[in-house]
């Protein structure tokens, strides 16, 4: 909003041949390629467009090869906002990173949040599937994973109590064979006499 008193005064350049001049100033935070194409990029733009999406050169790649093998992934999918567009794309390549962690790193709050994300991509209209059934394998898997583990941790508290066991019995042992030798040591012609 510019104050009315510098709209009307000459001297300011706002008024040219008694007609009103705006200039303005644009600072673009970000240039969006709208062109069709299936990759393109353009000059100053950080990002690329994969089959209508916006995604960045590290992710190409990626995201080309999740169409490759699921080219019906966005076929339902309706939002014409990139910044919709580009959000949805990551919640799926971070879904899939996810998925390709050691599940080691792996808690079960992250399978939790990538469900949530894959809930959301689904409510956009995303074909899925495919990612619900990985996300399901690798939920057994961690699960199996837990289970072994309580196994292991149960198997070595009862093997440190059966080699408590062998030590203990190991001293007794000992002192049985000393009892022993001591028993069978024969009298001596002193002891007798």
């Amino acid at each position: 909003m510019l104050p009315l008193t510098k709209l009307h005064a000459e001297e300011e350049g706002f008024l040219v041949n008694g007609e009103l001049m705006i200039v303005a100033e644009v600072d673009a935070l970000e240039v969006i390629d709208q062109l069709d194409g299936s990759e393109e990029s353009s000059p100053g733009n950080e990002s690329m467009k994969v089959n209508g999406f916006q995604v960045l050169p590290s992710q190409v790649e990626s995201v080309r090869l999740i169409f490759e093998r699921h080219p019906d992934i966005a076929s339902e999918f309706r939002a014409k906002n990139q910044y919709l567009r580009k959000a949805c794309m990551n919640f799926l390549l971070s879904i899939v990173e996810t998925l390709c962690q050691p599940l080691q790193e792996l808690s079960n709050e992250d399978l939790v949040e990538a469900d949530i994300a894959l809930t959301y991509l689904k409510d956009a209209r995303f074909n899925v599937d495919w990612l619900e059934k990985k996300l399901d394998q690798v939920r057994d898997k961690k699960e199996k994973e837990l289970t072994c583990l309580a196994k292991l941790q149960e198997t070595g508290e009862t093997l440190l109590i059966l080699k408590q066991k062998c030590t203990d019995l190991d001293a007794l042992m000992e002192t049985e064979m000393a009892e022993l030798s001591a028993t069978r040591t024969p009298l001596s012609f002193d002891d007798v006499v």
